[in-house]
């Protein structure tokens, strides 16, 4: 399916499944099927679920134009609304949770709630870089992505991973890091009112556990999960014990909202 950004952008997305909506918005570089290939048939048991190609990335257009999260947050509010729907839950990874405190910031209205992974507000961060002195063979190029111990233990589940990450033209790749290096809302995370689940990975070293803390700090209604063995890749190493979570949590806000 495609939808069209306010600026003429073609927005790819597909829809699986019934019942209350979750919309999936992957990171950096992420396209639907690298990200969310796990995820959608499990959740649209039970779930209607949209997963999108941010602009840039796998079947949607890739304009060499600046980007910002405000920018994606428009286009995933459009894709939205194509699909049927003005509200859903949301979840979002790593640049995907910047586009949704955007979204939650700038169209509350479409938001029921949101969950944040492996992500931060903005700002300068540490970024200290893959353990890959105890990775060995060709799953070292992982080492930022994946808890090292991970890697070791389940070389077959990484490298199923790999098989699905996408590409995506340089000039796109700067743009949506662009966009990331430019997010900035720690200041503005109180005005977030809708309940938040912040997972984290404990040995996440592109995005420290501490920036899940602060935003845990800074929503007035979040629960932080750290889960244990994970890094970066949270959503994946920590597949079965994620969607329990965000099922749990989904219905737990259906029922306060009836």
């Amino acid at each position: 399916m495609i939808a069209t950004a306010a600026d003429g952008t073609r927005l790819h997305y597909i829809v699986e499944g019934t019942g209350p909506p979750l919309v999936l918005v992957g990171g950096k570089t992420s396209d639907i099927d690298g990200a969310w290939w796990r995820y959608i048939p499990v959740l649209a048991e039970r779930l209607k679920v949209v997963a999108l190609d941010n602009r840039g990335t796998g079947a949607s257009d890739k304009p060499d134009t600046p980007y910002s999260t405000g920018l994606m947050a428009d286009d995933a509010l459009a894709v939205l609304r194509d699909a049927g729907e003005t509200s859903a839950h949301w979840f979002g990874l790593s640049m995907g949770g910047m586009v949704l405190q955007q979204l939650a910031l700038n169209h509350p209205e479409a938001v029921r709630s949101l969950i944040l992974g492996a992500t931060h507000c903005g700002g300068e961060h540490p970024y200290t870089g893959g353990d890959a002195s105890r990775v060995e063979g060709p799953l070292r190029r992982y080492a930022s992505l994946y808890a090292a111990s991970f890697i070791a233990e389940h070389p077959d589940w990484v490298e199923e991973d790999a098989r699905h990450f996408g590409k995506m033209p340089l000039h796109a790749i700067v743009r949506q890091d662009q966009a990331v290096k430019q997010h900035n809302l720690c200041d503005r995370l109180g005005e977030i009112r809708q309940p938040v689940l912040i997972l984290h990975g404990r040995q996440d070293r592109m995005v420290p556990v501490a920036r899940g803390e602060q935003l845990q700090r800074g929503l007035p209604d979040a629960r932080l999960q750290i889960l244990e063995g994970a890094g970066h890749q949270v959503h994946s190493e920590q597949f079965a014990e994620v969607v329990r979570l965000i099922l749990d949590f989904v219905d737990a806000v259906e029922r306060r909202r009836t």
